[in-house]
């Protein structure tokens, strides 16, 4: 029957390309072998194939590598989780509570700069993460923001550090960045996708 088998499908896949290529080349005794075929090739796929000897381990003892045995050293599964794995959750847990607060302040402020700049409304413009002003890098990484919240953010920036003094030291420009941040986030950082 192996055999027969490795014999029908490829000439039952031959039989089923001329047929779709030339159908008015296949006489009717073709087309009945055909369907043959078929019944027979889906007969053979649905037997089950005889179940497989168990293997054994070379140095195991015998003992057979499929059997559902348990795992040394505890159960295999382990419904209390570790406490690394806990503290993992808290601090998901945590970071989802702190960004939905940055979220719901974002879409706020964002309101009331479209109020305090409607000339700006519907533009966007690049906003340097670490400002060219207190020493970014010229290619430095940007993001898309709204232009009115843009201003809000370059405002917030002149009064931790108004623009003409001299460049802050590396430590003070981080500490000037997370103090706006944290007041003005930037959408892309919490999860907003602007357009």
């Amino acid at each position: 029957m192996k055999a027969l088998r490795g014999w029908l499908v490829p000439c039952a896949v031959v039989l089923l390309m001329l047929a779709c290529s030339a159908p008015e080349r296949l006489s009717s005794a073709l087309e009945r072998e055909l369907e043959t075929t078929f019944e027979e090739t889906e007969a053979l796929e649905m037997t089950r194939p005889p179940p497989r000897p168990p293997t054994r381990e070379p140095g195991r003892g015998g003992r057979n590598r499929n059997q559902k045995e348990p795992r040394r050293g505890g159960s295999v599964f382990n419904a209390e989780p570790t406490r690394e794995q806990r503290e993992t959750a808290r601090r998901r847990r945590e970071n989802a509570a702190a960004e939905q607060v940055l979220r719901e302040r974002y879409w706020k402020l964002k309101a009331e700069a479209e109020q305090r700049y409607p000339d700006k409304v519907g533009q966007y413009q690049e906003h340097h993460f670490w400002p060219r002003y207190l020493g970014g890098p010229a290619n430095g990484k940007t993001f898309r923001v709204p232009a009115p919240y843009h201003q809000l953010l370059t405002n917030a920036f002149r009064e931790k550090h108004p623009y003409g003094m001299p460049r802050p030291s590396e430590a003070r420009a981080k500490q000037i960045m997370l103090e706006v941040y944290l007041e003005y986030p930037i959408p892309q950082l919490i999860g907003i996708v602007a357009p």
